[in-house]
């Protein structure tokens, strides 16, 4: 009996490499066909993921998202799996404007957007790059030029463009450049210029509305209570070369939501006949 168990193993094991050979050896050839894609249009599609380990909630996020984007054509919001999406407008106006805004966040979690092409596949599109204008800082005079500033976005990720008030008015602490960062590399603090073969100063970059990023590695998405070199060495030896001081203020002016009604004291305003008498206090 055990001669004749072991010998029906033994025809399992050779049926069963001879069916791994068949699928090694055979397929099916088919011409490539243009990708399908859920939509009516293309053309004016993103595809986008939020960074980071936490689950969205969808209805939340196409909500406030088209609260903040306002298409005027409207927009069409599909989740392709956790944590990406799949957007359609229906106007090229609509589709810019998001486009030029980046980068966005939702719920403090980065949102990668890229616009779709054809033949991509929206769910296998890797969605690690994401727009950014860039404050470039100290630089010298004979220094301030497009040249210098796509080196600049050049060695921060990708040169997209310059600000075309760049070289408007007196005197400009700082230029701007849009760039394409890649969010799995760390960000860029500052850049050697050199002006001869051994001499050289620093230009420093500050991110404007950058989500969160690493003070320890300097990778967008995470802080660094998360990040893998915290729970690989004690903390007191790390150290933070990347901090608060790579975010650029806010260029827009902070106006308060109610300012607008507010009055600075409780005197009613003067009108009419009687402007020139005293005023009176609201009861």
């Amino acid at each position: 009996m055990a001669s004749s168990s072991a010998s029906v193993d033994e025809v399992e094991h050779a049926w069963g490499g001879f069916q791994i050979a068949e699928e090694e050896e055979q397929g099916v050839f088919f011409n490539a066909e243009p990708s399908v894609v859920e939509v009516d249009d293309a053309r004016w599609c993103l595809v986008g993921k939020t960074v980071g380990d936490r689950a969205v909630d969808f209805e939340s996020l196409r909500n406030v998202l088209a609260a903040l984007w306002r298409p005027v054509k409207g927009m069409y919001v599909k989740e392709l799996e956790t944590n990406r999406y799949l957007f359609q407008f229906f106007h090229e106006i609509d589709i810019s404007r998001v486009l030029e805004g980046t980068p966005w966040t939702f719920n403090r979690a980065p949102l990668i957007l890229e616009r779709l092409k054809e033949g991509d596949n929206p769910r296998m599109m890797p969605l690690n790059t994401m727009e950014i204008w860039v404050q470039v800082y100290n630089l010298r005079a004979g220094f301030m030029s497009d040249r210098v500033l796509k080196a600049c976005g050049d060695f921060i990720g990708k040169f997209v463009s310059s600000c075309p008030k760049n070289y408007t008015g007196i005197w400009r602490e700082y230029l701007r450049v849009r760039v394409c960062l890649n969010i799995e590399k760390p960000l860029k603090r500052r850049m050697k210029i050199f002006y001869t073969k051994v001499d050289f100063f620093w230009v420093e970059f500050k991110y404007e509305r950058v989500p969160t990023f690493c003070f320890i590695c300097g990778i967008v998405g995470h802080s660094e209570k998360f990040c893998h070199q915290f729970f690989d060495a004690p903390e007191e030896t790390l150290s933070k070369p990347y901090g608060l001081f790579m975010k650029a203020p806010d260029r827009r002016p902070n106006k308060q939501i109610g300012a607008k009604w507010l009055r600075d004291s409780m005197a009613r305003p003067l009108v009419g006949p009687d402007a020139g008498a005293p005023s009176h206090i609201a009861a």
